[in-house]
């Protein structure tokens, strides 16, 4: 893989790509950047694909600003694959970069061709009711407070099966989290936009089972499952949030037998 910077509007976007082939694009999570949550399984990718690794802006980074809204990272990856002059891709993402991949599908349907969801729930939607309370009154602290348990050190206890895997730019990450950090991904979890179109592509749901971070649970993921029409549920034994860097065999496999089919 190769790291490549390059012109996209008013940012330049960073990404890592790799192989050729059909085009497929890994989104990572919260916790850092794009090399923590997938070098594990590039190399295998890039035998049979085009693997494009952006770095989100402001997410898992600290030296640039966020995008307001989930649809504005699904809009800043249609604008980088046409940089790229990709018309369609497979969808992968893990925690909230499985957000950004359901929106995307929603958003883009013609663009995506497959959606993989990896430890990850569908964009939030909340009341206005509930977006006011958190916006002007104490319960921002309280909102902020549950949040720092997805962000801080603790959670690496709930996240991994085996605390050896854990990967080294993810515990750096989580030791400078601050609470402006926190403040960020509270306003864009909280930012109000319309419900995303529930994908049409088909959908594969990767799920470590012994994740244990607050909300993330299997018994949603199979619920998220009966809802799609065309869904596939994997769980992974003794892998947690991120199973393809605890378990990259069994990751790899799931996720090579759904793309052949």
């Amino acid at each position: 893989m190769e790291q490549r910077t390059i012109p996209l509007g008013e940012q330049p976007a960073r990404l890592w790509t790799g192989g050729t082939g059909d085009a497929i694009v890994l989104l990572h999570g919260g916790w850092a950047g794009a090399e923590a949550y997938w070098s594990t399984i590039t190399d295998d990718l890039e035998r049979s694909h085009r693997v494009i690794a952006p770095e989100l802006p402001g997410i898992g980074t600290i030296d640039e600003p966020p995008l307001p809204t989930f649809g504005a990272y699904a809009a800043w990856l249609a604008k980088l694959l046409d940089a790229l002059a990709i018309e369609q891709a497979v969808i992968v993402g893990n925690s909230l970069g499985a957000t950004v991949a359901w929106r995307f599908a929603g958003d883009y349907p013609e663009r995506c061709r497959s959606l993989v969801m990896v430890n990850g729930y569908p964009p939030p939607v909340y009341p206005s009711g509930v977006r006011w309370l958190v916006s002007n009154t104490p319960v921002r602290a309280m909102a902020r407070s549950n949040l720092a348990q997805l962000y801080g050190r603790e959670v690496i206890d709930l996240a991994f099966h085996d605390r050896t895997k854990v990967p080294d730019g993810i515990v750096r990450s989580l030791e400078r989290f601050s609470s402006a950090d926190l403040d960020r991904v509270l306003d864009i979890m909280l930012a109000g936009e319309a419900p995303s179109a529930p994908p049409k592509a088909r959908t594969l749901l990767v799920w470590g089972e012994t994740d244990r971070t607050p909300v993330l649970d299997k018994q949603g993921a199979r619920k998220m499952r009966q809802a799609l029409d065309q869904s596939k549920l994997v769980t992974i034994p003794e892998a947690g949030h991120l199973p393809q860097v605890e378990k990259p065999a069994e990751f790899r496999r799931a996720l090579r037998d759904f793309l052949k089919a």
